[in-house]
């Protein structure tokens, strides 16, 4: 699994062989990974869109079309609890799927080990090393945000200046928003994997992720946003039922739409880990010679 046998090709991993891996590896194991993401992310879900039902009710529970119609500037009655209920949640949110990809990365190390398909051990592992990718994490977004307000700063400057300004913003800045962007997506994608088969502390993991992705930077995050994309329109397109189906109910539209939204992150939390294990173990091979006939006995110690 899932390539014949084995996790990775002899060859450079492409693009399509990173999608295909990362979805065959998640039909594999589907059962144990949809358990942890029910388990870890499904309850937060359930509370966020019932306290939202209760302080918004045009936020949830509506359907498509309240969606649709919603006026996010449009003042509500209850404008800090809307606030206070979408920071606290968005919060706990990336903690507990930071916990369900490590959870999914260490259940996909496991079976390749030859173990059962469970999942207290890859839990027991994910949740070990949550500090570590955690603050790697935190201090990722940070150095995100200061480069972010950099080049905001530099583009006021540019569109002071007349003509060339706008032509320098237009061929240099803006290209490097999205690269940045880019390249944000995959070392936060990288965090997880890094955490989980290095077992460092929060420093030696970010700057592993660092050095991993600077093996071949364009590559990986080019990688990395197209399986974003990709998994977030699939999830989207899983969510859809569900948002018709809310549309038309009685009552509890909320725990329909939340029903959606946790079906829609079995998808792409698997397979997005899937994926980022896929692109750092090819790293580790192509570039820091892992035996491959030996990696599964000796890339994660028990």
């Amino acid at each position: 699994m899932p390539f014949d046998g084995q996790l990775l090709p002899l060859r450079r991993l492409t693009v399509a062989d990173v999608l295909d891996g990362a979805f065959r590896t998640f039909r594999a194991v589907f059962a144990p990974a949809a358990v942890i993401v029910l388990v870890i992310i499904g309850p937060l879900q359930f509370a966020t869109n019932l306290v939202l039902s209760r302080v918004a009710p045009g936020i949830v529970g509506g359907g498509l079309s309240a969606i649709i119609d919603l006026d996010v500037f449009a003042a509500a009655p209850a404008d800090n609890a809307l606030v206070l209920t979408n920071l606290v949640s968005g919060l706990l949110g990336y903690l507990l799927s930071l916990v369900a990809s490590a959870g999914v990365v260490a259940l996909l190390l496991a079976v390749d080990r030859g173990e059962e398909r469970q999942v207290t051990s890859p839990l027991g592992l994910a949740f070990r090393v949550l500090l570590p990718t955690l603050i790697a994490s935190f201090l990722l977004g940070v150095l995100g945000i200061g480069a972010a307000i950099a080049l905001a700063i530099g583009s006021v400057v540019l569109l002071v200046i007349p003509i060339l300004g706008v032509v320098v913003m237009v061929l240099v800045v803006l290209p490097l928003y999205l690269l940045g962007i880019a390249s944000f997506v995959a070392l936060i994608s990288l965090v997880v994997p890094v955490a989980v088969v290095e077992r460092q502390g929060p420093l030696a993991t970010l700057a592993r992720a660092v050095r991993v992705f600077t093996r071949q930077p364009l590559r990986i995050a080019w990688i990395s946003l197209l399986v974003g994309v990709v998994t977030v329109i699939l999830a989207l397109a899983l969510q859809l039922p569900f948002l018709l189906l809310s549309e038309v109910a009685p009552t509890g539209g909320w725990a329909i739409e939340a029903l959606g939204e946790t079906t829609g992150q079995i998808l792409s939390v698997p397979v997005s880990a899937a994926a980022a294990l896929l692109v750092y173990l090819d790293v580790r091979v192509r570039w820091e010679a892992v035996d491959l006939r030996h990696r599964a006995r000796t890339l994660v110690p028990r």
